[in-house]
């Protein structure tokens, strides 16, 4: 009887043991774990006044479970009355509970990766999904209704940190070749959206992309930091070269191209110059505005694998003062920076892709190609 026991704990603590490896077989290898969160069926709006169509990452996805409040395109948005068709995804891992964001083009994706991000809609098929539901809603349109759409319909194409993040641990080489051919399907998708659309005076809002290593989860998520680390800075250099030498001969209309990682670094910079007693003379380190406490850690910390498991959906901690952190969870932009960017992305825009009539050029972090 006691060598029938001894049996039966041992086939348990085997079956246990199997779960286990099986989960974190699972987490790290991310094989099919990635959902979307978005599910809705998508339709264009029948007519508005001002309009603002959202391709991008989860960055500018505002449909994400995430309490953090209003993402950039809606703060954007909320400036000048506009609706917003926002096409942006993100997925969250089933078995790890952290986000994952869309990119330029699937096909550049490993196999490892590809096969998290099946479900994950990318530049290509973002705007396929938009053109085929625009093409219904334009039916019956005579050519002057047509033109008048086009007329108050701004474009933001805001994608590269999950692009970059797929590449940090690829050789240098191989990662600058991707980001060439990346950066040049962004293009193609803007001239397909051109001729498709029938527009050649196209409006459309282009983020660069940041520096990955700012992102609190970089130090966890890359063991060789050296390596890691700077290929990372270089690839954020050529990518965001690359978008700007593309942008500028752009002939299908105007681009206003925003330097999101400028902008990420004078946040940063305002609080660190404050916490050192300085204040520059272009204004940074006042901290005033929203007061940063913390420009480097998660407002919001993601479990790990066996917490995801174990905690069975119970809310993740959360710091106390979410306005005053630099970014919400290890990937994203706290509330205060998404206003923040709509703010300066606003000021950048006026003048140049709204008000055209009044050419006002502020001081801004972009330019109008």
């Amino acid at each position: 009887m006691m060598r029938l026991f001894n049996r039966f704990y041992a086939l348990c603590a085997i079956a246990v043991c199997t779960i286990l490896y099986s989960a974190w077989f699972l987490t790290s290898r991310n094989f099919g774990d990635i959902v979307p969160l978005a599910t809705s069926k998508f339709e264009t709006a029948a007519d508005f006044d001002r309009r603002l169509v959202v391709f991008g990452d989860s960055w500018s996805d505002n449909e994400t479970e995430e309490p953090q409040g209003k993402v950039w395109t809606d703060w954007l948005c909320e400036k000048f009355s506009c609706h917003q068709e926002n096409l942006a995804e993100t997925a969250k891992s089933v078995l790890r509970g952290k986000y994952a964001g869309s990119v330029v083009d699937n096909a550049e994706l490993d196999v490892l990766g590809r096969l998290s991000q099946t479900r994950l809609s990318d530049f290509k098929s973002q705007l396929q999904h938009w053109l085929d539901a625009e093409q219904k809603s334009i039916q019956g349109l005579t050519e002057d209704e047509i033109k008048s759409r086009q007329d108050r319909t701004i474009f933001v194409v805001s994608f590269g940190i999950w692009d970059i993040w797929s590449l940090v641990a690829k050789d240098y080489d191989t990662a600058t070749t991707s980001i060439e051919r990346r950066v040049q399907t962004v293009m193609d998708q803007l001239n397909l959206l051109s001729e498709r659309w029938g527009s050649d005076q196209l409006k459309v809002i282009l983020t660069q992309s940041i520096d990955v290593t700012f992102l609190p989860a970089f130090p966890s998520a890359f063991t060789s930091q050296g390596d890691e680390y700077k290929n990372a800075v270089k690839m954020l250099g050529h990518w965001n070269q690359k978008l700007r030498e593309a942008a500028k001969p752009w002939e299908k209309g105007t681009i206003y191209l925003f330097d999101t990682n400028a902008f990420l670094l004078d946040c940063i910079r305002d609080w660190q110059l404050f916490a050192a007693g300085i204040k520059a003379e272009s204004g940074l380190g006042t901290n005033e505005d929203p007061g940063w406490e913390n420009v480097a850690d998660a407002c919001v910390e993601s479990p790990g694998s066996f917490q995801v498991m174990m905690s069975k959906g119970k809310d993740k901690k959360q710091c106390e003062h979410p306005d005053k952190y630099l970014f919400w969870n290890e990937m994203s932009l706290g509330p205060s920076a998404h206003r923040l960017m709509a703010t300066e992305v606003y000021q950048g825009i006026d003048g140049v892709l709204l008000n055209q009539e009044s050419k006002r050029r502020r001081h801004t972090r972009g330019f109008a190609a």
